[in-house]
Parts: structure tokens; sequence; C-alpha cells
């Protein structure tokens, strides 16, 4: 089959995903070659937006039922393409989805050969570098774009035992553990980003636990039944909450169509050396940018100046004035990992109502 439609399936790849420095390329090309074949390739590209519904599919590919369905599932299983259930009626809405993060992230935690994985890996390293290349030479004139353009991927919740969030909240920022404890349906999985680092020889720094992740509702159901998870009882799910707050993970959730009115999809736990959106701002590839409700604040008759809290820090929002602990709240994220682990209990996380971060990616290189 012609080269034109490898590019073609990137090209849309592209398009659908809203990322202003996506490109598609010979690396992108290579991701897309690397997880179909020449008849899945060109059947993505029948989406035009990133859902389509069955009978639209049907129509653009002139595939009977058992031949769509086929063909879906085939890609589906491939963490290409995902299913939802339609508003309105019974049957389920089709999403093609976005390279980054979300294709890579399924694909890379399928079982799939060490070869197979590794080769995921180098290639989402390739696109990393590709982009720091691109926002690095365009800074000035994309810092702009990445404002109003790139909305938040993430709100950070607090760590367990940090503050107690009120159950009438109207903004859904709820506590790890009180998310866990609505879910009917738990998927936990590999943490793609330390399985990443893993296998281009960088393992995690902050822990050698990677089945960190987990999933709920319809993408809770995706991932256990097309391969991508396992289910997970509440219990354990909270066990594992408690290891990662001991390890200083972050934890993240992910809502559906990153709307925070909307309900969780994912919860991540997550650290600066390995995490995909921590990396990707220190990288310089683009901006930080999460919605959280609290702050966290010191009493300077405790604090020591030890620097645990500096340490331990996710974003770097803590630094030592006169000796004493300071927070740069325009970019502490309320994730309390500093609380936590602050040996004489100088900290606590102040509620904040909703704060909206957005820290632009670290300008590293000055490009002629």
């Amino acid at each position: 089959m012609s080269e034109t439609i490898w590019q073609k399936a990137a090209k849309t790849l592209v398009k659908i995903s809203g990322n202003p420095i996506l490109q598609a390329n010979e690396t992108l090309v290579n991701l897309v070659k690397t997880l179909l074949n020449e008849e899945q390739a060109k059947f993505i590209t029948n989406f035009r937006k990133p859902v389509s519904s069955l009978d639209k599919l049907k129509e653009k590919s002139g595939m009977d039922d058992n031949k769509l369905m086929e063909m879906l599932n085939s890609i589906m299983d491939t963490g290409v393409i995902m299913d939802i259930p339609n508003n309105t009626s019974d049957l389920m809405d089709y999403i093609l989805l976005a390279p980054l993060p979300y294709l890579w992230e399924y694909s890379l935690i399928k079982k799939n050969t060490i070869e197979k994985r590794r080769k995921l890996a180098q290639i989402h390293e390739k696109m990393t570098e590709e982009g720091a290349e691109l926002t690095q030479k365009n800074y000035e004139g994309i810092i702009p774009l990445f404002r109003t353009q790139f909305p938040p991927l993430t709100r950070t919740i607090p760590i367990e035992e940090t503050i107690v969030v009120p159950q009438e909240e109207t903004l859904p920022f709820y506590k790890a553990s009180k998310i866990i404890d609505k879910q009917d349906i738990i998927s936990i999985s590999d943490c793609p980003c330390k399985l990443n680092n893993n296998l281009i020889e960088e393992p995690c720094k902050t822990t050698d636990e990677i089945r960190r992740c987990f999933h709920f509702g319809n993408t809770g159901r995706f991932f256990i039944e097309h391969g991508f998870g396992e289910p997970i009882s509440k219990e354990r799910s909270l066990e594992i909450l408690k290891e990662a707050e001991e390890d200083g993970l972050v934890h993240k959730a992910f809502h559906y169509l990153l709307d925070p009115n909307k309900e969780e999809e994912a919860l991540c736990n997550c650290c600066k050396c390995c995490c995909i959106v921590f990396q990707s701002y220190y990288r310089g590839v683009w901006p930080f940018h999460t919605i959280t409700s609290y702050l966290a604040r010191v009493d300077e008759y405790k604090c020591k100046g030890c620097g645990t809290c500096i340490e331990k820090c996710p974003i770097e929002a803590i630094s030592l004035t006169n000796g004493k602990s300071h927070v740069d709240e325009t970019k502490c994220i309320g994730c309390g990992v500093c609380v936590h682990h602050c040996p004489e209990n100088a900290r606590n996380l102040e509620k904040t109502g909703l704060r909206n971060i957005y820290i632009p990616p670290l300008k590293i290189i000055e490009i002629n």
C-alpha cells in the first residue's frame, strides 16, 4: 500500500489531537507503523473529528456490521481507539485517541513483547526531543498559544490525612481516597511514565514500584476488556495510595474530556523524574498546567530549615529564605507532599478554593 496512507493516518492523529507542537513527521509515522497494519491505518483516516458514531464510521468505511466491529475491536486492542457510551442511545461512540498522552500511554502498557515496548519508548523519547526543540526554537511565539489553547490536563489531589474536604463541596476536588471510594469499576495498570523510563534505562529515582495507575468507570471497563489493566478492589487500591504517599508521589486526577466538572476517569501517582506532565515542563516541551484547591503553608516557628520540603517538592516551588522554608504561591500545586514529609510537622495545607496554576515551559536553550 502507498506510503501516503501512513502519512494520512499521522495527519489525522495530529488534526484530532489539538496539540500545537505535534507534527505528522517521520517519528509519528513510525509510531503508527509500530501499532497498526496498513488496513487499520487506512481505517483511522475515516475520523474527521475525535469522536465518531458507529453509523458514521460504517458510512465512511463502507464496511458491513461484522467487518466494522472486527476492525474497531482490533484497533481498540492496540490502544488507538476507545469506545464510550453514547449519551442518547444504547450504542457506543468511538474516540480516536491523541498520540500524547493517550495513544502513547495505552499502547505502552499493553502486554507486548519487550522489543516492541522498548521501540515504543524510544519513539516517545524522540517525540519529546522534537517537541522540546520546536517549543524552544519558537518560544516567544508559542507561549501565548499554550496559554490560550492548552487546557490543564489534571487537577492535583492532596495526599491522604492532610485536610478534610467537606462532602458538600461543590467544586469537584475530593481527596484521592474519596475518588476511589465512589467507584464501581477500578482498573490498575503499570505507570506508563515509569515503564517508559525503565525501557530507556533511566529508572525512577523515587520508587521501584511501577503498578500505580488507576482508571475508573467506562475507561476502567475499557482497560480491563482490552488488556491494558486488571480489576482491583477498593481495599487494595487504598493500600496502593498509601504506599504512593509514603514514596512522596503526587496524586493527579484526570477527568473525561479534560473537564473537571465531569467524572474522574483516572488517578495517577506521579513523580517529577518520570511523569510525562512534569517532564514535559522540565524538558521545555509544554507548560505545567493544573488546577488545585490547596496551598502549602509553613509555620516559621517550627521550621528548622532542614530542606526536606525543597527536596520533596515535585514542582520546585520551595526555597529557603533566611533559614526558613518559603513557598512560591504562583507555583505551588497543593499536592501535600511537603506536608506529609516535613520532619518538624511545620507545614499544612490551606484550602483556598479553585486555583489555576500555569507555569510556562522552562527556557532551556538559546537557538539562533
